[in-house]
This record gives structure tokens, sequence and C-alpha cells, in this order.
């Protein structure tokens, strides 16, 4: 009796009907929709990490050239102290303001001099990145 039950459901058995090719194609479609904001939000986010990454990039170059600059105190002043204007990749505008603060050292002798950048976007003034370091400077003696 069992043999015939199973050779009937197999003669039955026709596949999915149209019905349920919609019906699942109904649910994927909700459930697309369901993680779209979550999509477009991670684009967002990704957009804007690149203009941070971007920021710190210009940060730290400019940190970089005050370090690299000669030893002397007017020397390194004269190398970053002011305002950089650029734009990132993606033509977000961008300025980088440094600043040199401390006292040039007595002739012959070394001290520090703290270099600060800040990164601000100029169409919206978010800060967006900042970098402070010191930089040991002398002060040649003039013959």
């Amino acid at each position: 009796m069992d043999a015939i039950r199973r050779r009937l459901a197999a003669l039955n058995d026709e596949g999915m009907g149209l019905i349920e090719v919609m019906v699942a194609m109904f649910l994927l479609a909700i459930i697309a929709l369901s993680l779209l904001p979550l999509l477009i939000t991670g684009l967002k986010q990704a957009v804007e990490n690149t203009t941070i990454a971007a920021a710190t990039q210009l940060a730290n170059d400019r940190i970089r050239v005050a370090q690299a600059a000669s030893p002397d105190c007017a020397d390194v002043t004269a190398a970053v102290n002011g305002t950089f204007e650029t734009t990132d990749k993606r033509g977000v505008p961008l300025q980088a303001v440094t600043t040199v603060v401390g006292v040039c050292p007595a002739p012959g002798s070394a001290d520090t001099l703290n270099v600060t950048t800040v990164v601000t976007r100029t169409d919206t003034n978010a800060r967006l990145a900042s970098a402070t370091t010191l930089v040991l400077v002398t002060q040649a003696v003039t013959p």
C-alpha cells in the first residue's frame, strides 16, 4: 500500500506554480527594499570617510614639512606658518591652517616650537582633522 501511495505522490508532483514563483519574488523584493537604506547610509559614510582621510593626510603632510625644514627657527616658521588650500579627489575644498607657537631661541642655543595644523572643509566649515608636534629648532650664531 505504501508503494502505491509513493507512486501516486510522485506522479502528482507538478513542481512550483506561477503563484509560488510570484510570492517568492515579492518576498525577495521586500527584503531588498528593507536593505536599501542600509546600503545608502554605508555609501554616504564611505564618502565622508574618504574626505576625512584626505584631511588627515593633508594635516600630516603639513607637519612633515615643518619637521623636514632646516633646523633654523626662521626657516621652520617660513615653511609652514599660514594657510594652504587644496581639494581632495572628489573635489571637496580643504583648507589647512598651520600655526607655529613659540619663541625662537637665543643665538647658539636650541628650543622647541609647537606646530599645529587644523584642516577644515571650506564649503561647510567643518573641522575634519588636526595634528600637533614639537619641532626642535636652533638659532644660528651670526658672525
